[in-house]
Formats: C-alpha cells, structure tokens, sequence
C-alpha cells in the first residue's frame, strides 16, 4: 500500500506542475510587457525626432559650406584691375532670402513638404547651388549682410515636428576671418520641447 500511496502522490505533484500560470503571474508577465512596450516607444519616438532634426543638421552644414565657398571665391566678381587687398574687403556673400522654402512653417507642421525646382530658383539658393530634391521637415531661409570684414551670412532650419505649436530652430553662420576666409560655426539649436 505505500507504493501505491506513494505514485498517487506523484501523480498528484505532476498534476500540480502542469497547472500553468496563476492570476498573480499573470498580472506581472503583463506588467513586465507594458514597461518593455513604454520604453521600447520611447526609444523610437526618440529615433525618429533624431532622424528628422538630422536632416535640419545636414542640410544647414551644407549651405554653410557652400557660402564659406561662395564668399572666398567672390574676388572674381570684382571689377577688373582691382587690386588683392580691395578684392578681398569687397567679398560678399549671396543675397538674403525673399522667403523660406516652403513660404510658411504651416506648410511642414507636423508633415513633410515636397518642394520644387521652381522653390529653389531665387537667391540665394541658385548662387549656393542648393536644394532639396527629397520631402523635408524644415523651413529653410537665409539672411546675409555687409561686405568684406563686416559680411556674415546665417543659414536657418525652422520646423514643428511634433505639430504643437512650438518651433524648433536651427542656425548656422558664416563670417570671415582676419586674413578674408569665410570661417563656418557650429549650428546652434533653439528647440522648444521639440
């Protein structure tokens, strides 16, 4: 009899362990997944605000690169027979900007904006060679002033990518040095819980 006792209980214990989960267990396996699911959107809300404010980061290095080009190489717009020291307090940068691309930050609220050749054919863009062939997430526009020593050029990215009503904004300028060479900054970023 105490063999059969004994198997009795085994079966009782195998019947025990295969059982599954209880309520509690449960509960903390669905707990668990929530704070994983929390953290996991979290860290791809962040990703994606990254990728979209590299564009703004690309896209102004760029043109400040190309108005650094454009200033050192605006001796050979001078009139003939000036001498180099004249040439070099006459350099200049491009013209500012009419409007931005696209015209509004309305237009990029929230979304992305295609732009066209046609947005990108005035000044200062045509002298810079500059455009956006692909959808973009920003409002770019361009202010320049004086010439030579006193010129300086600011490259600037405005967007609201989340739609709330708050603009970020991202800057970059260019002025010369001592010796007449166009020196870029580091891009300065103004972005209100963006």
């Amino acid at each position: 009899m105490s063999g059969s006792g004994s198997t009795s209980c085994s079966r009782a214990r195998s019947r025990g362990a295969s059982r599954g989960f209880t309520v509690f267990e449960l509960l903390n396996l669905l707990a668990l997944i929530g704070i994983l699911s929390a953290v996991g959107m979290y860290a791809l809300a962040r990703y994606v605000r990254h990728s979209k404010t590299a564009e703004a980061i690309g896209s102004l290095t760029t043109l400040a690169h190309q108005t650094a080009a454009y200033y050192d190489a605006s001796d050979a717009t001078q009139p003939a027979g000036s001498t180099p020291d004249n040439a070099h307090a006459m350099r200049h940068f491009p013209p500012s900007s009419s409007a931005s691309v696209p015209p509004s930050v309305d237009d990029i609220r929230g979304k992305k904006y295609q732009s066209t050749q046609a947005d990108w054919a005035a000044s200062p863009w045509h002298e810079l060679q500059f455009s956006i062939p692909q959808p973009q997430f920003y409002a770019y526009s361009y202010v320049s002033e004086g010439a030579g020593s006193t010129a300086k050029a600011t490259a600037l990215a405005k967007g609201d990518l989340d739609s709330d009503g708050n603009v970020a904004t991202y800057s970059i300028t260019v002025t010369p040095d001592a010796t007449f060479h166009a020196q870029v900054a580091a891009i300065v970023k103004e972005d209100p819980d963006e």
